[in-house]
Parts: structure tokens; sequence; C-alpha cells
């Protein structure tokens, strides 16, 4: 009812055309004017025509005029012509929500709805008139919620099955999973032994879905299996090519392709009650569009190290696997709990395990070849110093380490390292209550070692009011008694920002960063203006060149004394082994 007090005008004009059309219009009559819950306003209508009466309703929508109203039929599941969209029975008429403005009015729904159906009767009585013109396509996406069960088809499984052996069955393993009403099968690996899909992440196979196996099977028109009714008629169509010559005995894949490419999948079980459902082939295997600048290329040749699977670290982790970056070192010594679900990227799933473990699992799934190292500990901190040894050669061998720890210790250790090692260091922090961030940089012959960049950002910022850090706890800032905490949407814009900058140091050969360090705000705060306001700070002052180091001879005594040792040691070691 609320329609006729937002446009009583509006309305009042609809009835007086409705009223119109029905006294110049033979066989229209409007019945009657009822409401619905929803607010819609529905008209009942008769429309007499050469092979019956139409009882139908058209629908005015509680938003009308700015939403398309229909036409239904009154009866429920009443088909009255093929072009219905199906479980609602509305019509798909000239106008709809794709080509809806405000001045359609319901006589001109009527009209459509007249045309249409006059239209299939003239079809059906003259069938040399050919089927009737139709604005309606269906998308893709249209197309695959008709097919609730979906069989994912990759470029490699294809490939696979374009070269698999006519003569016999193929084995084939994989999972099915059920989510909100659909269902969607993954092949994982094919083969006796079995040969990983290599465009399928291999964590496909541990993740939520049931395993199973089956086998995938040549026969010669696959199109031909999609209408057996059931498993007896599937096995008859296909005759010889049937794999399971003493029945199905639990359940399984059939994968049925031919020499055109054609597949038809099912899952079927056997027993005392054999059932089988239809798996729609869900093609991936055309050529996919290129997706990622040219420049990512770089990235399948280095390797990362993400210290801490924090909030931050998490979401860089899995931005620069998305990128292209498929060697990593996560570095983490907590386990995931609930509360840090307002701002990890992991999720419930990942809940009890320790950070590390959930971040192998994230980037595993993210994409196949994805190779990642573990260490569940912490940087500069109390441990077996042997350890900590192997921490660091591991850390120094990568290509760029990020800090996402915030915590200055670590980055002490990571700036010493990364230095020593001439490898390139991001970092970055969210200030307290998340009103703005800062990142930097320190990229070897380039910029200035990390530690200093860092002291340079310092001395920029002494000449700022105070830096926004008094009373931060974990993303928080009390100020004037109010605590301000950062959301989840803060961290992620620092995130997105860092993986940025991570992506210009490993890919960039000219840099969009003209400087090593920013400061960006989230809002109007401390120094910053507005929202998004950001504040380069030029650290190339800070860029010396290292003194060359002198020894005295006393020095080049010891390290000559040192190196004969050594040599003396492997001479007796070699004799030994001889």
């Amino acid at each position: 009812m609320r329609l006729l007090d937002d446009h009583p005008q509006r309305m009042a004009r609809e009835r007086q055309l409705l009223e119109e059309h029905a006294r110049s219009t033979p066989g229209f009559a409007v019945q009657s004017w009822s409401a619905t819950a929803l607010g819609e306003l529905c008209v009942s209508f008769a429309l007499k025509l050469l092979v019956g009466t139409f009882e139908g309703v058209l629908v005015y929508p509680e938003l009308f005029p700015d939403v398309a109203a229909f036409v239904r039929p009154q009866k429920a599941g009443e088909r009255w012509s093929s072009h219905q969209y199906l479980g609602s029975g509305v019509l798909c008429l000239q106008f709809g929500p794709d080509n809806w403005h405000r001045d359609i009015t319901g006589v001109d729904l009527i009209r459509s709805a007249t045309t249409l159906l006059w239209g299939e009767i003239l079809q059906a009585a003259v069938p040399d008139l050919g089927p009737l013109p139709s604005r309606h396509l269906e998308t893709e996406a249209q197309a695959l919620r008709k097919n609730s069960r979906r069989l994912v088809i990759t470029a490699a499984l294809r490939n696979v099955l374009a070269g698999a052996s006519q003569a016999s069955p193929l084995p084939v393993q994989g999972t099915v999973d059920w989510m909100g009403g659909e269902s969607v099968a993954v092949i994982t690996a094919t083969g006796d032994p079995s040969v990983q899909v290599s465009d399928v992440p291999g964590a496909v196979a541990q993740g939520p879905g049931v395993s199973l196996i089956g086998v995938a099977v040549a026969v010669p028109e696959a199109a031909t299996l999609g209408s057996a009714k059931d498993i007896t008629d599937l096995q008859q169509r296909m005759g010889l090519a049937w794999p399971w010559a003493q029945g199905v005995e639990r359940q399984q894949f059939l994968v049925a392709h031919d020499a055109t490419g054609e597949v038809c999948a099912f899952l079927l079980s056997g027993g005392v009650k054999p059932w089988f459902e239809r798996y729609h082939p869900l093609r991936f295997d055309g050529e996919a569009a290129q997706r990622l600048p040219s420049t990512y290329s770089k990235l399948a040749t280095v390797s990362v190290a993400i210290v801490g699977l924090g909030s931050l670290g998490s979401k860089i982790a899995v931005s620069l696997a998305r990128a292209g970056v498929r060697r990593f070192l996560l570095v983490d010594d907590d386990v995931l709990g609930p509360h840090n679900l307002v701002r990890n990227e992991f999720n419930w799933l990942d809940v009890g395990y320790s950070k590390v473990e959930a971040g192998v699992r994230a980037l595993k799934l993210v994409a196949p070849g994805i190779e990642v190292k573990t260490r569940s500990m912490k940087v500069a901190t109390q441990t077996n110093p042997s350890v900590e040894s192997g921490l660091a050669a591991e850390l120094t061998a990568c290509t760029l380490v990020v800090d996402a720890t915030a915590s200055a210790s670590v980055f002490v250790a990571l700036a010493a390292l990364t230095k020593r090692a001439k490898t390139a260091m991001v970092w970055g922090e969210v200030f307290g209550g998340g009103g703005g961030c800062l990142m930097a940089r320190s990229r070897p012959g380039l910029d200035a070692d990390a530690l200093g960049v860092r002291a340079h950002m310092h001395g920029v910022m002494k000449g700022m009011a105070a830096a926004p850090t008094a009373g931060l706890v974990d993303y928080g800032l009390e100020s004037d008694g109010v605590v301000h905490v950062a959301s989840d949407a803060d961290v992620s814009a620092l995130a997105a920002s860092m993986a940025q900058f991570c992506l210009d140091t490993l890919c960039a050969e000219v840099t969009d960063y003209p400087v090593a360090a920013y400061l960006t705000g989230f809002r109007k705060f401390w120094e910053f203006r507005c929202p998004f306001d950001v504040i380069p700070i030029d650290c190339s002052g800070a860029l010396k060149a290292d003194p060359e180091q002198m020894l005295s001879p006393n020095e080049e005594g010891a390290l000559a004394a040192i190196r004969q040792s050594i040599s003396e040691g492997a001479s007796v070691a070699n004799h030994g082994s001889a």
C-alpha cells in the first residue's frame, strides 16, 4: 500500500489507463486490485484469446516505477508460453529490468503479453512462420544456475583426457563438495600411479570436500549419455565402454569424453539402490586472458619472506601469491584464535592452528606449484642460537623480506640481516586507532639500509606533531578517555599498499615510487589534512657508501692463521676418509 502513498498520481493514472484499455480492447477485462505482504500492488485480469482465456496478474513492485512491473499467471506453475521464467512463471516480455524506464506503464506490459501469446498461437497454427523473435539472451551465469551439480574442467584435465588411451579407462581421483544447494566436483589426479592435475592446487585434495575415485572413459559420442534415465540405461548406452564389469560397488566418478572434447560426467553408486547424478561440465579450459602485468612474470623466480602472519602479514602474503610469487618463507610463532578473525586474512577453519600452517593452506589454495617453508618461531627472541642461525640463513636467502610485525626488536634484527645479505626489505605499520599508516623500503644499492631509512624517517617526523603511538595496544589508541581501534579496512588499506610496494620492488625496471617512505592518512588525523592524504619522505640523503675496511698487520695475521687451521683440518679429514 506504500506505493499509493509514494506515487498517488502515477498509480491513479495506471488505473485509468487499464480501464481505458479494457474498454477499447475486446477480450481484456480488469478483475480486481489487491496488495501483498511484500508491498506489491496486483491487478488480476482476464485475457480471452482464440485458444482460451488467460487469467493473469499485473504486479507493481513496491519500488515501481523505478523497478520494473511484470506479468505472471494467477495459478502457480501454469505454463502460458515458452518465454517464461522457470519457477515464478513471470513472462519474459518486451520490457524488463535490463531496458526499463519510468515511462513504461502496466498497459504497455499487457500489450506486450498479448502480442507474445498471439504470436505463439499463430506459430502453433502455421509452423512455417518460424520461432518468435526473442530479446532474452541467457548469460553463462544464468545457464550455470540451472545446473547446480558441476564438474570443473581445467586446461590440464582437458589435455589429459585428450591424450588418454582409447582402449582402457583412466583412473581419476578428486573431491566433491556441497554448499547452498550446489555441488562442485574437481578432478585432482589421474592415472595409476596417480599424477596431480597440474593446474589444480594439491591442497584442494585436502580441502573440506569428500574424496572420491573413479574413471575417465573414451566413448564415441559423450553428448548422447546426458539423457540417460538411470544407471541401467546409462550402461546400455555405453555398451562395451562401461568400465565396471562386476557392477559399481561404491560412489565413484564417471567422466565420459569423446574425440571432439565433449564431456559428460556422473557421480554414481551401485548396491541395492543404485543411483546417479549428472555433473554439468564447467569449462575453464579455454585460453585465459592476460590478467596480470607482463612484468609480473619475474615473480616466478623470486622468494619472499613474510615475518609476522597477523592481520597485515596474512593479507600481504595472499596478495603476493595472487600476483604470481611462488616461493615463500613464513615466520610466526603464534596460534590463530577466534579473536584474530576481526582483521586476519584467515578464517574459522584455521582457528587453533599455528598461523604459519594456516598460511600454508591459504597460499597453496591460491595457485598450483606454490612452495612454502615455515618457521614457527619469533625473530630476535630468547631461543636456541643454532635455530636462530638457521632462520637467519633462510631469511637472507630470500629475494625480499617483509616485516609485518610492527616490533622494534624484530625490525632491528631484520635490518641487520638484510643489510649484510644485500637483500631488499619492506616494512609498515598502522597507527594506533587506524587513522593512518607508514610504509618504507630499503633496496640494496638504491636506498639506504633499513636502519638508515628508519632513522631518516624519524628525523623528519620530529618536525611534526607528536607521532600517534601513545597508548597503542593491538591497533588501539586511547585519546581523551576513548579507545579508537583500527578496523580490518584500515589494515587492508596498508596491506594493499605494501603488497604493491613489494611488487614494485621485485618487478619494476623503473619504479613508480620516487621515495623510500610514505605516511598515509585514512581520515583527517594528526598531520593528515584529509582522507588518503599522503606524505612522502625522501630518504635519499641517508644513502651513503660503506667505508672500506683496512686491516692491520695483526688482523691479517690472525685471519691467515684461521684459514691455515681450517685447511689443515680438512686435509687430515680427507686423509682419514681415504
